[in-house]
């Protein structure tokens, strides 16, 4: 096997890596980015990102004539975390603009995680009100104690 093919490869499977710790930083504190719905753009934004940082790597070489430049690609999936270009929701589709476009995956990434995130409260929620008890249906185990502690217990009540 050509030992370009080797280098190619090995940019891509490490901007791949690279790319999802990068959208895992972004994403940090806004939700999952691997979620049920939001797995799909996740994915896309990744594997578009591996593929671009290929293609850098490879321009590299053919200006370059030098194999260690394709590495140089690697940087590309630092744009991830680095870059905060604020997704502009639906008002970019009509616009055609550069950053429009960039930032349309990131604009769907962000409702397909709101979409999960809301998905999961209403499971909580449904969850916590299904059967709710009250505190004299169920009451606290007795616990064992001084007179004094039992004392306030009964006072309490």
């Amino acid at each position: 096997m050509p030992s370009w093919v080797v280098g190619v490869v090995g940019t891509f499977a490490l901007s791949l890596i690279l790319a999802y710790g990068f959208l895992r930083l972004r994403c940090r504190g806004v939700g999952n980015p691997f979620g049920r719905r939001a797995k799909s753009w996740a994915v896309l934004i990744m594997v578009a990102t591996a593929i671009v940082s290929t293609g850098v790597g490879l321009l590299l070489v053919a200006a370059s004539r030098h194999l260690p430049a394709a590495y140089v690609g690697v940087v590309v999936p630092g744009g991830l975390w680095f870059s905060k270009l604020p997704p502009q929701r639906d008002r970019d589709l009509f616009q055609r603009t550069l950053a429009g476009v960039l930032t349309l995956p990131f604009s769907r990434l962000y409702d397909r995680m709101g979409d999960d995130m809301e998905a999961w409260c209403q499971t909580r929620l449904q969850a916590a009100s299904a059967k709710p008890q009250s505190r004299e249906e169920n009451p606290p185990p007795a616990r064992e104690g001084s007179s004094r502690s039992r004392a306030k217990a009964t006072a309490c009540e």
